[in-house]
């Protein structure tokens, strides 16, 4: 097969491939800190962006107590672009978050991508 339409349909197929990921829906969830950036979003570009909210509580023992809308009365998540907002400052809300995640992909979901724009990492030498 001729190289230069080998090279020519990569290249078409590629930028296909990039306009429909720049033309898809996503709904969106974010850790405390990112939901009004993400709400934002929903406001200046609602064709593209659906926020759900999440309520990030403690049970009186210490142990989350996480709500995740969207789910009821009918789940809006399922067969969904899923963004989520994360920030990993601390491990209390890193496992929060984790969770989270956990129950997204449990959610027959499309696809789903993590929005991290800070990862805290230490290290020492001793």
């Amino acid at each position: 097969m001729d190289e230069n339409f080998e090279s020519h349909s990569w290249k078409k197929q590629k930028e296909r491939t990039k306009n429909e990921i720049r033309s898809r829906f996503y709904v969106c969830f974010a850790a405390d800190v990112w939901s009004g950036t993400v709400q934002r979003m929903q406001r200046d570009y609602p064709e593209k962006f659906k926020y759900f909210p999440i309520k990030w509580d403690k049970f009186p023992d210490g142990t989350d107590d996480i709500t995740i809308s969207g789910f009821l009365p009918k789940n809006e998540i399922a067969g969904e672009n899923v963004l989520f907002f994360a920030s990993f400052h601390n491990n209390d809300v890193t496992l929060s978050q984790m969770s989270v995640i956990i129950v997204l992909l449990q959610s027959f979901i499309e696809s789903l991508t993590i929005v991290l724009p800070f990862f805290p990492v230490g290290t020492s030498m001793w």
